[in-house]
C-alpha cells in the first residue's frame, strides 16, 4: 500500500510538473510570435518610411536627443514635405549605432493634408529583442472634432480619443484598454451622438493595415 501511495504521488507530481513545462512551452511560443509580429511591423513601418520619402520631395532637420542617463542617445530626422510643410516621418537612430533604429513615426495624409493614418514603433533604449510599442492609428474628422482609434500591432484595440470644439464648446474623451472593453460589453460612459461624431467611422479591426500603408 505504502509503495502504491508512493508511486501515486510521483503521479501526481510528474503530472504537475509536464502540466508546468507544456504551459511554459507555450508561453514561450507566443513569446516568440509576438517577438516576429512586432518586428515584422517595426521593419514594415521602416520601408513605408522610405517609399513616402521616396514619393514626396521633401527637408530634413536632424537633432540629437536622449535620456537622463544618456542626453546624446540618439540622432533625429525629421522628414518634412516641401510642399505642404507637414510632418511625413520621424525616425530616431542610436547614436552609438547608427544602423540600429530607436523609434519610427510615419503618418499618411490624405488630399486635404490631414492624417488619415500613423504607424509607430518603439524600442527601449539599448534593448532591442523587440519593441516594446506599436501603434497603428486611424483618424477621423468632424467639423472642429478630430478622433483617434489605435491599435497595436498584435491587432488589439488600445486607445480611443476625441478632441475639438462642438458647438463652440471643448471637447474630449479619451478611452484607454480597460475602458474599451466595457464599450464593447454595452456599457460607453461616452453620449452615443458623441461617440458616433468623433470615431464612428473608423474601422472596428485594423485589418491589412497591419501591413503599413
Amino acid at each position: 500500500m505504502r509503495y502504491l501511495k508512493v508511486m501515486l504521488g510521483l503521479v501526481l507530481i510528474g503530472g504537475f510538473i509536464g502540466s508546468t513545462l507544456a504551459a511554459e512551452d507555450n508561453r514561450m511560443k507566443e513569446d516568440n510570435v509576438h517577438i516576429r509580429k512586432w518586428n515584422k511591423f517595426a521593419n514594415d513601418v521602416l520601408k513605408l518610411h522610405h517609399k513616402l520619402i521616396k514619393k514626396h520631395k521633401h527637408n530634413i532637420k536632424k537633432s540629437i536627443g536622449g535620456y537622463a542617463g544618456n542626453k546624446e542617445f540618439y540622432i533625429e530626422e525629421n522628414f518634412i514635405s516641401e510642399k505642404t510643410g507637414k510632418l511625413l516621418s520621424k525616425v530616431q537612430w542610436e547614436k552609438a549605432n547608427p544602423e540600429v533604429m530607436h523609434t519610427i513615426e510615419v503618418y499618411v495624409h490624405d488630399d486635404k493634408g490631414q492624417i488619415q493614418r500613423d504607424f509607430v514603433a518603439a524600442y527601449l533604449p539599448d534593448y532591442h529583442n523587440a519593441p516594446v510599442q506599436t501603434l497603428i492609428t486611424f483618424h477621423q474628422y468632424n467639423g472642429k472634432l478630430h478622433g483617434f482609434r489605435t491599435f497595436d500591432a498584435s491587432g488589439d484595440r488600445i486607445l480611443e480619443r476625441c478632441e475639438g470644439k462642438y458647438k463652440g464648446k471643448s471637447f474630449e474623451f479619451i478611452l484607454d484598454e480597460d475602458e474599451l472593453y466595457e464599450v464593447s460589453m454595452g456599457d460607453n460612459p461616452i453620449e452615443p451622438k458623441m461617440y458616433k461624431l468623433c470615431v464612428g467611422n473608423l474601422p472596428a479591426k485594423v485589418g491589412k493595415y497591419i501591413t503599413p500603408q
